[in-house]
This record gives structure tokens, C-alpha cells and sequence, in this order.
């Protein structure tokens, strides 16, 4: 059974990482600091100084084919990125990060996204830590049926670090 749900969840995480990677279509960034312009190796999910890139990862859900990914990118206290939520038979949403970090490591940002051919956007809010990174939820807005940020929720969703090359 565990070798089962292990495998579920391998190629839960390969897939959606592979449906990331396709839909993907900004150039791969690199550091500016970095003055002989060779390939510099990223270590899974650390935002360091030298890096600054990390890459995150939730698979849930009954079946474990709900996956959520977030690919940041930090540099000078801005963010950006890229962010996919997909939910196993539903239509996934998938767009683009742009934000800020504070000193404590928490991030506010906008996820601009495509959903059913539609752009919409959501305030998103995360925090680093040295585990990985955790997001604060979203609630429904009783008065629009729209999703927004609870930001009186704790960092409730834990994204595990992933590898930003695969």
C-alpha cells in the first residue's frame, strides 16, 4: 500500500511538474551577479543570496493527484515567479508572480493567472522558512462568491522544496 500511494505521488508531482514545464514560456533567468555567464546549479527550494531561485511543491488530496507548484525568483527584495494549482478533474490555474519579500522572509504578491480561457488575479501571501515555504489559505468573499486571501489565516499550506531543474 505505501509503495502504491508512493508511486501515486511520484507521478503525481512528475506530471504537474511536466504540465508546468510546458506551459512555461518566460526565458530562464539568471543571476546578475554571476560575470562569467556559466549555468549556475540550483539547490532544491533554498532562496539564498547567491541563488536566489527556489521551487515548491503540495501534492494532495484523495488520490493524491492535487498538486500545487511555486517557482520564485528573488532579487533585491522583489518577486516573481510562476504558480500552479492544479486540482485532480477540475480545470488548473496556472500564471505568473510578482511581489515582494520582507526581511522576516514573508512574501505578498499578485498570481495572475488562466483559468477556463479567463485572466483573473488573487493576493497571495507566503513565508520561508527553513523547512520550505507556506502559503496562507484563501476563503470565500460571502458577499462576491469570489476567492480572496485570509490574511487573518496562520501559513496553514506547506509546499515542500523541490528541484527547479526537472
Amino acid at each position: 500500500m505505501k509503495t502504491l500511494r508512493a508511486a501515486t505521488y511520484l507521478f503525481a508531482c512528475v506530471i504537474g511538474l511536466n504540465l508546468f514545464s510546458a506551459c512555461k514560456s518566460s526565458p530562464q533567468q539568471t543571476d546578475t551577479n554571476d560575470t562569467t555567464n556559466s549555468k549556475q546549479k540550483t539547490k532544491r527550494g533554498k532562496i539564498t543570496k547567491r541563488t536566489q531561485d527556489g521551487c515548491y511543491i503540495k501534492v494532495s488530496g484523495q488520490q493524491m493527484k492535487d498538486t500545487l507548484y511555486v517557482q520564485l525568483h528573488v532579487q533585491n527584495g522583489t518577486v516573481s515567479g510562476q504558480m500552479m494549482e492544479s486540482i485532480f478533474e477540475k480545470d488548473s490555474r496556472k500564471g505568473t508572480l510578482a511581489g515582494t519579500i520582507q526581511p522576516d522572509k514573508s512574501i505578498k504578491a499578485v498570481w495572475k493567472f488562466m483559468q477556463e480561457g479567463m485572466t483573473d488575479s488573487l493576493n497571495v501571501a507566503f513565508k520561508l522558512d527553513h523547512t520550505g515555504l507556506n502559503q496562507q489559505p484563501f476563503k470565500v468573499d460571502a458577499s462576491t462568491g469570489r476567492q480572496v486571501l485570509d490574511t487573518a489565516a496562520p501559513y496553514s499550506i506547506k509546499l515542500e522544496p523541490a528541484d527547479c531543474n526537472k
